[in-house]
């Protein structure tokens, strides 16, 4: 019980979170800036919609979700675990419903994983090796979007980019951290067994995230062995954050401006999109309600745009989110009773279990 009610204290807190920050952003910019003249989200929402763009935000989500899902299955695929396609999509709007809508620290990517589990003894750090870097290819696909269509952007000179240091700036950290990234992961596939098991020990005894940290060292080293599936997994992220990009460029184009130096071209939207949907990735609100509009806002700040701008396009986009996650609810409501009853102990007792089963390298 006292676990239980740990939990319920816990998510009610995120809910606070994330929504208070919501209405604090709302609230700040809610009437026009006297100073600056740019509209305030009172003065947006008494003007016209535009339903066209904010369906095509929707169904440019749905081609999203769509090939990140099919990432997820080719990973699964990948180290010999039967799954089917039908499964991944199914198990992929459940989980969408949990990240979108519920705070617990259980969320929708560990369902997922203990699904792949159910009834496959062993096989749990696999399943989750899936889940893992599935997460991280496509925090890699944003950051990597982000250096390489922003620089594209910048060396063509786009006026948007040239003349914003802030937006260089962004740029060039994105493209050192993915060149990082690749070449650190390359060079993970010159080490010897031995000493990838001699790391992961060391990760192990790091208090509370050794374990962690660990079973994704260890999903790293799995995928290092296949690269070709790695290289489809980052070609399928390319196409999804194309797709998630322009989804929230017709976000932001759902209430229209009256001034159209307001609104951000479509080479802004490649440099901040992703740098706003990284900062909502934190685990902080459920779906990153409030974070999401309190990082846009500032972005548009970023680039010289009317803060009200990018909280409004975060708004419009988050309820294509929420019709989604909608959807997440009724598979979730139809598929309930496969779904494995996941919680603390169960979680305690699968991850004992497979620390005596599996051996070094896995």
């Amino acid at each position: 019980m006292k676990k239980h009610a740990v939990e319920w204290v816990k998510g009610l807190f995120k809910y606070g979170i994330g929504f208070g920050l919501l209405a604090y952003v709302i609230a700040k910019y809610w009437n026009d800036n006297a100073a600056t003249g740019a509209p305030g989200l009172k003065t947006l929402l008494e003007g016209p919609i535009d339903y066209i763009w904010l369906v095509a935000s929707l169904l440019l989500l749905v081609l999203a979700l769509s090939l990140q899902l099919t990432r997820w299955y080719i990973l699964v695929r990948a180290l010999d675990l039967p799954f089917t396609g039908r499964n991944a999509f199914r198990l992929g709007m459940v989980g969408l419903f949990y990240n979108t809508f519920l705070p617990g620290s259980i969320g929708g990517d560990l369902v997922k994983a203990f699904f792949i589990a159910k009834g496959q003894p062993g096989r749990r750090t696999k399943a989750v090796a899936t889940v893992l870097i599935d997460r991280a290819m496509g925090l890699f696909g944003l950051i990597l979007f982000c250096a390489v269509l922003g620089s594209i952007a910048w060396a063509s000179g786009d006026q948007s980019i040239t003349t914003n240091v802030d937006l260089q700036w962004i740029i060039k950290v994105m493209a050192t951290i993915a060149a990082s990234s690749v070449l650190g992961f390359l060079l993970l596939g010159l080490l010897p067994l031995t000493r990838v098991d001699r790391f992961a020990r060391r990760l192990r005894s790091i208090p509370k995230l050794g374990v962690s940290l660990t079973e994704f060292w260890y999903a790293v080293w799995m995928y290092r062995q296949r690269l070709r599936i790695v290289a489809y997994g980052v070609g399928l992220s390319a196409l999804a954050h194309f797709s998630l990009v322009f989804a929230f460029h017709a976000a932001s184009r759902v209430f229209p401006p009256t001034n159209p130096a307001d609104q951000a071209t479509l080479s802004e939207h490649m440099v901040i999109a992703p740098i706003g949907f990284i900062v909502q990735a934190l685990p902080l609100a459920p779906g990153g309600v409030g974070v999401g509009e309190a990082a846009f806002a500032e972005l548009y700040k970023l680039s010289g745009l009317p803060e009200s701008r990018g909280v409004i396009a975060r708004l419009s986009m988050r309820v294509a989110e929420w019709i989604l996650g909608l959807i997440g609810y009724i598979i979730y409501l139809r598929m309930r009773a496969e779904l494995p009853v996941v919680d603390e102990e169960t979680e305690d007792k699968n991850q004992k279990s497979d620390d005596s089963r599996k051996p070094d390298g896995e």
